[in-house]
């Protein structure tokens, strides 16, 4: 196949839709810009749909085209001269490759989430399309132990698999000019929205408070059923939309703390991204949550809005917003830029390099 240095990779793409950014698509621009820096003379081809729009700071470093209709038919012919397929997904294509495989298991909470039980037929067919994905790859990427266990739960024990945690970009960073007493007074939620992110709990505990929630990326059917749990406490929530990394990195490092309630993740970027600002992080006590952060977060109960709202009565205080701000910055810095994709580049050197 040729020397390293001209190695030719086939990444699938769909993840980068116009108007929407995804702690996948993230994942997937961060990967990539890293491998045109360390291997510029890698030949990295993205395939998206109509719909999609590269990240404007992959623009000259990859090549892009449009997937006909119905990829699924067409992958084996499109990856015929590639020595690598890439996808972010754990859904490899239906049909036999012609190079390795690596893709990436973020979570699986859609196998384990109690809303996907009641339809025990998409169940078993999503539970057979992981099984198959990881069975055929030459290398699975899971984010988090937590998802690896998690996995394994439904699929059985597994081969050729290892955990790289995702690195968080450097451009998430505190501001040189603000200090921990400027904070506004609001805190900050980034997510979809979507039930697993258990947004609710935290309307419940703004009562009796004069707290103010600011909440990003929220889809709009997610902002009603949001609203109807706590009418009375829309007031204190502001949804924001059309915000660029510029403005959220903004919104990172004015809140009081980042908060996520999710009842399950696969890893958990809002938290890492906040604290790599210099801005505190409340999380839910979930194994994935607690492994990511480090232990440097502070923990609640998902379903306890008392404990989520003495949490954030604490982090108005000046002195213990700045004793956890230290500690979580330590933990993230270590973890960002190139130096946290060294590992995911040597899978990948080590896959092709054995084909």
């Amino acid at each position: 196949m040729g020397e390293a240095a001209q190695r030719r990779v086939l990444i699938d793409g769909r993840e980068f839709v116009a108007g929407r950014r995804t702690g996948i698509g993230r994942f997937l621009e961060g990967l990539l810009l890293v491998i045109h820096e360390k291997h510029p003379d890698w030949r990295l081809t993205v395939a998206v749909e109509k719909r999609s729009v590269l990240p404007a700071s992959l623009d000259g470093k990859v090549t892009a085209f449009c997937l006909p209709r119905f990829p699924e038919l067409f992958w084996p012919e499109l990856a015929k001269d590639y020595d690598l397929f890439l996808s972010p997904y754990p859904k490899l294509p239906l049909r036999e490759l012609p190079c390795p495989a690596i893709h990436t298991v973020h979570d699986v909470f859609y196998l384990t989430h109690p809303t996907c039980h009641k339809n025990r037929l998409r169940m078993m067919a999503g539970r057979w399309i992981l099984w198959r994905s990881i069975s055929r790859a030459a290398l699975t990427w899971f984010v988090s132990r937590a998802s690896q266990q998690a996995c394994e739960s439904l699929v059985g024990p597994l081969q050729d698999v290892v955990v790289r945690y995702s690195p968080i970009e450097v451009c998430f960073s505190p501001s040189e000019e603000s200090s921990p007493s400027d904070k506004p007074g609001y805190f900050l939620c980034v997510g979809n929205g979507m039930p697993h992110k258990n947004v609710e709990v935290l309307l419940q505990a703004l009562r009796g408070t004069d707290m103010l929630l600011k909440c990003v990326g929220v889809r709009e059917e997610s902002k009603v059923r949001i609203t109807a749990s706590c009418p009375d406490m829309a007031g204190q929530v502001k949804f924001l939309a059309g915000v660029d990394d510029a403005q959220l990195i903004e919104l990172y490092r004015n809140a009081v703390a980042l908060l996520m309630p999710s009842i399950q993740e696969g890893y958990g970027f809002p938290p890492l991204e906040a604290m790599a600002c210099g801005t505190p992080a409340i999380v839910s006590d979930i194994s994935v949550l607690r492994e990511s952060t480090g232990e440097k977060a502070l923990y609640c109960s998902p379903h306890d809005a008392d404990a989520w709202r003495h949490a954030m009565v604490s982090m108005l205080d000046v002195s213990v917003r700045e004793r956890h701000s230290q500690s979580m910055l330590q933990w993230v810095q270590c973890r960002q830029g190139e130096d946290g994709w060294h590992k995911h580049i040597e899978d990948m050197e080590a896959v092709m390099g054995s084909c």
